[in-house]
C-alpha cells in the first residue's frame, strides 16, 4: 500500500506562497502611500502568518508498506531556512506500537519498533497537511500490520 499527499501539498505550498506574496504586495501599497500605521500592521500580520504555519509543521508525507517494509519519508512544505528530508524504513516484524494524537486539528505519528537493544520511538510525524482519509489509511494499515505480528 501507497499513499503520499503530494497534490495536497502542492496546493498548500501555492497557497502558502500566493498569499505570502498579497500580504507582501498590501504593505508595499501601504509603504508607497506613506501610511507608516499600516505597514506596521502589515509587516505583524506577515510575521504572525509566517509564524502559524512554522508551528503548525505541515508536511509533505509518503507510506508504503511493500516488500515485507514499512517506508516512511517526510519533509516540510513550508521551511523557512532549509527543508530536512528525513526517512524512517524497518520490517514489519519489528512494529511494536504507534500512535495517532490528534490535537487541535493536526495529527501527529508515533512509532515505537523493537531493535536488537530493546525498544526504540521514533520522533513523531506531522500529519496535519494530509486528510483524514489518509490518516485513517495509514492508521488502518499499521493496525493491519500488528494484528498479522501477534
Amino acid at each position: 500500500m501507497e499513499i503520499s499527499n503530494q497534490k495536497r501539498s502542492k496546493r498548500i505550498k501555492q497557497a502558502f506562497n500566493i498569499s505570502g506574496i498579497a500580504i507582501v504586495l498590501i504593505g508595499l501599497t501601504f509603504l508607497w502611500l506613506k501610511q507608516d500605521v499600516a505597514v506596521l500592521i502589515t509587516a505583524g500580520v506577515f510575521a504572525v502568518y509566517v509564524g502559524v504555519t512554522q508551528f503548525a509543521n505541515l508536511c509533505y508525507v509518503y507510506f508504503s508498506t511493500q516488500n515485507g517494509r514499512i517506508l516512511i519519508r517526510y519533509y516540510p512544505i513550508i521551511s523557512i531556512m532549509k527543508k530536512e528530508y528525513e526517512s524512517i524504513e524497518f520490517t514489519h516484524q519489528n512494529l511494536l506500537n504507534f500512535h495517532i494524537e490528534k490535537a487541535m486539528g493536526f495529527a501527529d505519528l508515533t512509532i515505537a519498533i523493537k531493535t536488537k537493544r530493546g525498544i526504540a520511538e521514533y520522533p513523531s510525524i506531522s500529519l496535519a497537511a494530509m486528510s483524514k482519509a489518509e490518516t485513517e489509511q495509514i492508521s488502518a494499515a499499521l493496525n493491519e500490520i500488528m494484528r498479522n505480528n501477534r
